[in-house]
């Protein structure tokens, strides 16, 4: 009897450590995909990543980002909180604007969060585009 108790213990950690291991595998994708899709100008297919509760804003914010153009980006931290299903993820990007050639960089703060729907989870983007200046 102890060792079916012992044998279903192990098997229920191990299952909670792949858990969060598959969550933060996913966050990763996540936010590789939508800077992926910032940096190819697919706007319109990163807009699929907000949070429900800041859509409106996010698509006012990216009709101002229109002529904006993503060179590239870097990952410089990422802050998992493991507790809350909660990511800071800080991103520069270079970008330079239609109306200029200058090369520019913006520090994207990008805060997701993880939401269940229906039994499947999903990272949510809980921030807005940067401010292109």
């Amino acid at each position: 009897m102890r060792i079916l108790f012992l044998s279903l213990l192990i098997l229920a950690a191990l299952a909670s450590c792949a858990t969060e291991k598959n969550s933060r595998d996913n966050l990763e994708k996540s936010f590789k995909n939508y800077n992926n899709l910032l940096r190819w100008h697919q706007f319109e297919d990163a807009s699929r990543f907000p949070a429900a509760t800041i859509y409106g804003a996010y698509r006012e914010r990216l009709k101002t980002a229109g002529n904006v153009v993503v060179i590239e980006y870097r990952v410089k931290d990422v802050i998992y909180d493991e507790k809350k299903k909660e990511a800071e993820v800080k991103i520069e990007i270079d970008y330079y604007t239609l109306s200029s050639t200058r090369l520019r960089t913006v520090l994207d703060n990008q805060k997701w969060v993880y939401e269940e729907k229906e039994g499947k989870g999903l990272w949510r983007l809980m921030s807005l585009l940067p401010e292109f200046p």
